[in-house]
């Protein structure tokens, strides 16, 4: 992810494109009522974000429309994902961290490590995976 694009996202907003994003894994369309009830926030919250993403381009959203990632959400969204996904593995493969801590931590750890120590930890996760 760049980082000009980093800095513009929000850890709230990241949050609301990844979770379009799973929701996208299953359904071919997302509504604003599916993310609220997803984030068990209200509705107004869920427009304010949809739009914020909508105005940078990671979204096509139009009022009382369907939710779809843009080409650009797409790719931010992956981005996230596999962070968390290489955050979990080495979370509970290498450090033996819970289930349930080790989803938690990588949530935060996505969000509040810089982008140089989350690449030293995925070339870390990889090179213990490959021996």
């Amino acid at each position: 992810m760049t980082d000009e694009l980093k800095l513009e996202l929000t850890e709230n907003l990241e949050d609301y494109l990844h979770d379009i994003y799973d929701i996208l894994k299953n359904a071919p369309i997302v509504r604003i009522k599916d993310i609220a009830k997803r984030r068990n926030v209200k509705l107004s919250s869920v427009v304010i974000a949809a739009k914020s993403l909508a105005d940078k381009g990671l979204i096509n959203y139009q009022k009382y429309g369907y939710i779809t990632l843009t080409e650009k959400g797409l790719e931010i969204a992956k981005e996230i994902e596999n962070k968390k996904k290489i955050l979990y593995k080495f979370l509970t493969e290498i450090l033996k961290v819970s289930h349930d801590s080790a989803i938690r931590d990588a949530h935060k750890m996505e969000h509040d490590l810089s982008e140089e120590t989350i690449q030293r930890i995925i070339q870390f996760t990889k090179k213990c995976s490959e021996n």
